[in-house]
C-alpha cells in the first residue's frame, strides 16, 4: 500500500514538471538589472520566458536587496531604446508592480516574442513610487532585447 502511494507521488510531481516545462520554449534570455539609486541598493534581473503556444512571453523580475513585511509595491515598465539613451523614452509596456515582500513580480505581455524582443532596444526601469517625486527616484535599470548585445 504505502508503496503504492509512494509511486504515485512521484508519478504526479514528474508530471507537474512536464507540464511546467511544457508550458515554455526551451530559450530564456536573463538580463542584469542593476542599481540605479545606491540609497535603496537593489540589484535584480530580468527573465523573459516564451510560451510553447506562441501567445506571448513572461516577463519575471527578480531583485535582490532588502525585503520587507510590509505591504509595498514598485512599478515596473518596459521602456523603448537603451538606458542611456535618456529618461525621456516612452514606454513599450507597462509591466507588474514588484512586490517589496517577494522582491518578485510577474508579467504576461500577450501577443510578444522573444523574436520581437531581440528586433528593437528596449530597457527595464523599476521605480520607487507610482507618483510623486519617488516616481523619478530608480531603484533598478537594465538594458533588454538589442540593446542589451547578444
Amino acid at each position: 500500500m504505502k508503496l503504492g502511494i509512494l509511486v504515485l507521488l512521484i508519478f504526479t510531481f514528474s508530471s507537474c514538471d512536464d507540464l511546467t516545462d511544457s508550458l515554455y520554449e526551451d530559450r530564456v534570455l536573463t538580463y542584469d538589472l542593476q542599481t540605479v539609486s545606491t540609497a535603496y541598493g537593489y540589484t535584480g534581473e530580468a527573465i523573459f520566458k516564451e510560451f510553447s503556444n506562441g501567445s506571448g512571453i513572461e516577463v519575471t523580475i527578480q531583485l535582490y536587496g532588502d525585503a520587507s513585511e510590509d505591504e509595498y509595491y514598485f512599478p515596473a515598465h518596459l521602456h523603448y531604446g537603451a538606458y542611456e539613451a535618456g529618461t525621456d523614452a516612452g514606454m513599450a509596456d507597462m509591466l507588474s508592480s514588484v512586490d517589496i515582500r517577494s522582491l518578485r513580480s510577474v508579467t504576461v505581455l500577450e501577443g510578444h516574442s522573444l523574436s520581437d524582443l531581440m528586433e528593437d532596444d528596449f530597457h527595464i526601469k523599476v521605480h520607487l513610487a507610482t507618483s510623486g517625486p519617488e516616481y523619478d527616484v530608480i531603484l533598478v535599470a537594465g538594458n533588454v532585447g538589442k540593446a542589451a548585445g547578444s
